[in-house]
């Protein structure tokens, strides 16, 4: 989670000032702790072999898959429940982002509000939910007849140290993670043949994103077929990542970029092969993809995934 128990520490302050002490839940501490979640499914499950909730912003979906691998890789873990949830829907957060006018004001046309790459864009929309994966190694998965959709085969993780809400326009920070994630996984930029942007509609964002994307990798961008699927999701903050992770999964399992919809003026700014119109067919035999999430705060994520 980005934020935790946001909606639960706001409402249960109202009880207190409206009903007093012996009002507020009993559960309120664990409700709006950020590692609430990962501590219930660890109950759930009897999972023991650690229970971790990075919370960095919007890449935080993201970098609990990534660390998820990392147990996997090491030896600590057979098997990871990794993922993301958020529940921002609060007039507070959603005040706090206005004010940082952080969120799209086309308030007339929701459908149409969520517009990556598009010159009329004017800021995020709000999404909430949840997404989670399993991981395991590939001799686990095969041994009690799992279902492989993919491989979670490499990531990178950089911080950019500019601005505590701003990305930095050039993209170092944001290029070198995606760059980490193609050599981890033993890739060369040729290999990926897709990309899932962060893209959240914001005018500043998606070209920042689009330069870093050009400096990591160069002419090799023009083979990309990039989808901005925020488009149709909004934006859900820290389980982005996990749900943006699940759909390149998905677009790598069936061979299919999805199209990223509302983009009817394509900024001349943006230096990519945005899918949209129609989604977009990607090339049979063993290719990769990349899902790139940032956060506030200058935390960049990019995990790559390969055909099985």
């Amino acid at each position: 989670s980005g934020i935790g128990g946001v909606n639960t520490l706001l409402d249960q302050w109202d009880t207190l000032r409206e009903k007093g002490v012996r009002r507020v839940f009993p559960l309120a501490v664990p409700m709006l702790m950020p590692n609430g979640p990962a501590a219930a499914v660890s109950l759930e499950l009897g999972a023991r072999a650690g229970t971790h909730t990075p919370v960095s912003a919007c890449a935080s979906g993201a970098e609990a898959i990534g660390l998820a691998v990392h147990m996997i890789r090491s030896g600590r873990a057979d098997v990871v429940v990794a993922g993301g949830t958020e529940a921002a829907m609060h007039p507070m957060p959603i005040a706090g982002f206005t004010a940082m006018q952080a969120l799209s004001t086309r308030n007339d046309d929701p459908e149409g509000a969520s517009r990556p790459y598009d010159t009329g864009r004017d800021g995020f929309v709000l999404g909430e939910g949840a997404a989670v994966i399993v991981l395991e190694t590939e001799a686990h998965a095969k041994a009690r007849g799992a279902r492989i959709y993919a491989e979670v085969s490499g990531m990178g993780m950089t911080s950019d140290a500019y601005h505590i809400a701003a990305p930095d326009p050039v993209g170092a920070g944001a290029s070198r993670a995606m760059r980490e994630a193609v050599s981890s996984a033993g890739l060369s930029p040729k290999d990926i043949v897709h990309i899932n942007a962060h893209a959240t509609s914001t005018p500043v964002g998606d070209i920042a994103e689009s330069n870093a994307i050009r400096l990591a990798f160069g002419d090799d961008t023009d083979h990309m077929a990039v989808s901005a699927t925020k488009s149709m999701t909004g934006h859900l903050l820290g389980a982005a990542g996990a749900l943006e992770t699940i759909l390149t999964i998905l677009a790598v399992h069936h061979r299919l970029a999805p199209a990223t919809i509302n983009l009817e003026n394509f900024d001349p700014e943006i230096s990519l092969d945005v899918v949209h119109g129609e989604h977009r067919k990607l090339p049979a035999g063993d290719i990769a993809a990349l899902n790139n999430s940032f956060g506030f705060g200058g935390h960049n994520v990019a995990l790559t995934i390969r055909s099985s």
